[in-house]
């Protein structure tokens, strides 16, 4: 009998999420608790995988987990001053003739992030929270393994994401259950980073809209000239990746001092940190299909040079940035770390948004 990795023969592993908790979040009609609720999910969907793949490695969740935290921030409107900041210095570029700009278009600009990011945060959840429930509850079979793998893709959409299938996601499932029936430390860590990017160009292709939305310059400036205006809302996009954007991580002392390492989304990968090199297990790589993949979506696959995004509605710049992400931070235990302390997650497990630091 092929031994499956990290298999306990029982369904409770970690804080077990169930459809019928994916659905009841996704049906919270106010947004900072609903972000709150996906954020806490995630990461009882990522130690549940963990603890049937192995901690060496982590899943999409981990990252979907510290994304979804990042989001918060704009979703509550902590972002406003900054975004405000950058819409006024951004609007002293428009040529003073065409500067007819109303007095509410810098609040609405932070409406249209918070309200699009918030979307967006929604979207990705309804689509994957119910993967990942089949994957763990398939992958928590110690036998039959062929037959769970079936199981869980039988639940799936075949066709491309832009027609509404999750080829993508079929893809990041095979690998997920090649990772868990790997006896090779570095064939595992590979199948597992080959579904975290099957994962995340799925996602990103779903964020398309929201993502383009969000970053949109706030309507209130008359511009007739169309050219003109479509140089502005480049400029804007740009300014806004590179001055405004970040991923907040969990620090080696997170639980400790709750301390965040903040990564530019608009800098190399590691360039504002220490982490710039890739792990042992992913430096240099044997499988054909990721390989093939990172050659895809990646334009620097072999060195964190480059991997800053440009203009975040590019979904090349951002698999760009992601595939480098995902590589160098696969086997940070950290990013397993709880992203609440107990007593706010207590209160969201009772449906109230938590008070305390850093939420």
């Amino acid at each position: 009998m092929t031994k499956v990795r990290g298999a306990t023969g029982s369904r409770n592993v970690g804080n077990q999420v169930s459809l019928k908790e994916i659905d009841e979040i996704s049906t919270i009609t106010n947004p900072v608790l609903r972000n709150l609720r996906i954020t806490q999910a995630y990461h009882d969907l990522a130690i549940s995988m963990a603890q049937l793949l192995g901690q060496e490695n982590v899943s999409w969740c981990a990252f979907g987990t510290w994304a979804s935290r990042t989001a918060g921030r704009s979703i509550r409107g902590e972002s406003a001053p900054a975004i405000i900041r950058t819409a006024i210095a951004f609007s002293q570029r428009i040529p003073p003739q065409c500067r007819r700009i109303r007095t509410d278009t810098f609040t609405d600009a932070v409406e249209q992030v918070s309200s699009n990011v918030a979307w967006g945060n929604l979207l990705v959840f309804r689509d994957l929270g119910p993967l990942f429930v089949s994957l763990i509850d398939n992958l928590g079979q110690a036998s039959g393994a062929e037959q769970a793998e079936q199981r869980c893709i039988a639940s799936l959409t075949p066709g491309p994401v832009e027609e509404g299938g999750q080829d993508l996601l079929i893809s990041a499932a095979r690998n997920y259950f090649k990772a868990q029936l790997a006896q090779d430390a570095g064939a595992r860590a590979e199948h597992i980073l080959l579904a975290n990017l099957y994962i995340g160009l799925h996602e990103q292709i779903r964020l398309q809209a929201p993502i383009t939305q969000a970053l949109a310059w706030p309507t209130g400036t008359r511009i007739s000239y169309l050219p003109l205006l479509k140089q502005l809302q480049c400029s804007w996009e740009t300014m806004v990746t590179q001055q405004l954007m970040d991923l907040r991580l969990p620090a080696s002392d997170f639980g400790i001092t709750r301390r965040l390492i903040s990564q530019r989304i608009g800098a190399d990968i590691g360039k504002t940190s220490k982490y710039a090199q890739f792990p042992k297990a992913l430096a240099h790589l044997k499988n054909i299909e990721l390989k093939a993949l990172l050659y895809d979506i990646d334009r620097t696959p072999n060195t964190l040079l480059g991997s800053a995004a440009e203009n975040w509605t590019a979904l090349g710049d951002r698999m760009n940035f992601v595939a480098d992400l995902f590589r160098v931070w696969q086997q940070e235990q950290r990013l397993l770390q709880p992203p609440f302390t107990a007593a706010q997650t207590a209160s969201l497990r009772t449906g109230r948004v938590p008070t305390g630091p850093q939420l």
